[in-house]
């Protein structure tokens, strides 16, 4: 008797057709501002053309829509290498879809927990490379005019360690401008109560609710940098809730019952949230000179007043634009020593998560950073 012949899989949903092109579902790559990204397989009359990741608004969020639309708009305006590029906006107004670039890599926030874990500290010619890549992508945005030649004025408000790429060719990618704040045509109004972007690395200004401009993503990319050469935040802790925030919203996004302890369980969480986000923006209202100086203490003497400028609690004595920042970035890493670009990041990217994965194996901070290199062949055998 003859077995009954395999079950074929059914076909990945396909997520979004445009002319010739359809994009199948890979896998969810979690939430982002006002939407969920996706990655997907892009297909040519049944050929395989590569990957791209969508983003598609998030349904329980009526302005989600108009968001997405507002971030489309903007970022096919902005061309620069270290900056994800939109392919597309597609779908109706009320359904609209982003398409991006894929590019493969590691995001700075997993590198970081991965240089705790293996206790192998970045280098510093890593931690100037990246600031600087990033530095002048926050340039080209902060200067980005609209067709007619006037400024948008445009303010990232989510620069940090999570919208940080470093891909598999050692490149560095700003991500993810769904928080931006700019003078396009149409943009949608934030309410009042609202804070745009991640508290743990919003500026004095922003927590005030003063017009901010570029020097607020300046400062926030200081305390990337002040990370990426002490291992610590400029407000210890801050990192942590803020992680912990974006993982409350990733289980929201995937939650589908409404049982009641789960609808109790997400009231505590929204309680002790809201008393550690005021606890935060008291600390970030409350900063001052004092705190810069304590928390650069482990930096570098010869680097210190490099990041103490660029975390000035007033913005007037903080870098002026991205590219003075950039510029004083390679000066340093200049005369520090040899050159450090992408053959070296990626070196020092691989050997981190080396180690990591060691220590997450089992083995101690010492023994996963031992060399275990093989002996040389003896001649004489």
């Amino acid at each position: 008797m003859s077995s009954p012949p395999p079950e074929v899989p059914p076909p990945p949903p396909v997520l979004l057709r445009s002319g010739r092109t359809s994009y199948e579902f890979v896998r969810s790559l979690g939430p982002a501002h006002h939407g969920e990204l996706v990655l997907a397989r892009r297909l040519y009359e049944g050929g395989f053309g590569g990957y791209a990741v969508l983003k598609r608004p998030l349904t329980t969020v009526a302005e989600a829509p108009r968001r997405l639309l507002e971030e489309g708009r903007l970022t096919a305006q902005l061309h620069h290498p270290n900056i994800v590029s939109v392919h597309h906006l597609k779908g109706p107004d009320e359904a609209p879809v982003l398409v991006f670039e894929h590019t493969p890599g590691h995001r700075l926030d997993t590198l970081l927990e991965a240089s705790a874990r293996a206790e192998l500290p970045i280098s510093e010619g890593f931690a100037l490379y990246v600031t600087a890549e990033i530095a002048d992508a926050l340039h080209h945005a902060h200067n980005l005019t609209d067709e007619h030649g006037r400024a948008l004025e445009v303010v990232h408000r989510d620069v940090g360690p999570h919208n940080i790429l470093i891909t598999e060719h050692g490149a560095v990618k700003l991500l993810d401008f769904g928080a931006a704040w700019s003078r396009l045509t149409g943009r949608v109004g934030t309410e009042d109560g609202d804070l745009q972007g991640s508290l743990a690395y919003a500026a004095p200004e922003h927590v005030a609710r003063i017009g901010l401009d570029g020097r607020a993503d300046l400062f926030a990319l200081g305390i990337v940098l002040l990370q990426l050469l002490t291992g610590r935040h400029l407000f210890e802790g801050a990192d942590r809730f803020d992680a912990e925030r974006r993982r409350r919203r990733e289980r929201r996004l995937v939650q589908d019952s409404s049982l009641r302890e789960q609808a109790l369980a997400a009231a505590m969480h929204e309680a002790v949230s809201q008393a550690a986000t005021y606890e935060l923006k008291t600390r970030i209202l409350g900063y001052g000179h004092a705190d810069l100086d304590e928390a650069t203490r482990a930096v570098p003497a010869a680097l210190a007043p490099l990041v103490q400028k660029a975390l000035a609690p007033d913005r007037v004595e903080r870098f002026t634009t991205g590219a003075e920042l950039a510029r004083a970035l390679r000066e340093h890493l200049r005369r520090a020593g040899p050159p450090f670009g992408r053959p070296e990041a990626l070196a020092e990217l691989a050997g981190l998560r080396y180690a990591a994965l060691r220590v997450q194996g089992g083995e101690s901070p010492e023994e996963a950073l031992e060399d275990r290199l093989l002996p040389e062949d003896d001649p004489d055998a």
